[in-house]
């Protein structure tokens, strides 16, 4: 009997360690939250003005471009036809041989 009760005062003072460190760990981690989604909003301004940047440069650099006009007549092509098939000729003998 000595010997179970010996260990549930071990056993309270770990799991009062372990809510602690857990505790301690959501802490950490709450705050660190906030700070990494201030991040990700600074990142995304920032991408956002290297595509403006890039926008600009395009238009400054823009090149005329050669168009072609469309052609007046534009003809479709011939149908195509296909010839029959020619006609069977000759007699054709069909003999099965089962030879075992």
């Amino acid at each position: 009997m000595n010997g179970s009760t010996a260990k549930t005062p071990r056993v309270r003072a770990m799991m009062g360690k372990l809510v602690i460190a857990m505790t301690l760990a959501g802490v950490i981690g709450g705050v660190a939250v906030p700070a990494r989604a201030d991040d990700d909003w600074r990142r995304r301004e920032r991408i956002e003005r290297e595509h403006e940047r890039q926008r600009e440069w395009r238009e400054h650099h823009r090149h005329p471009v050669y168009v072609a006009p469309p052609p007046a007549y534009v003809y479709a092509p011939p149908p195509v036809v296909y010839a029959p098939p020619p006609p069977p000729s000759g007699i054709n003998l069909i003999f099965p041989l089962n030879i075992r």
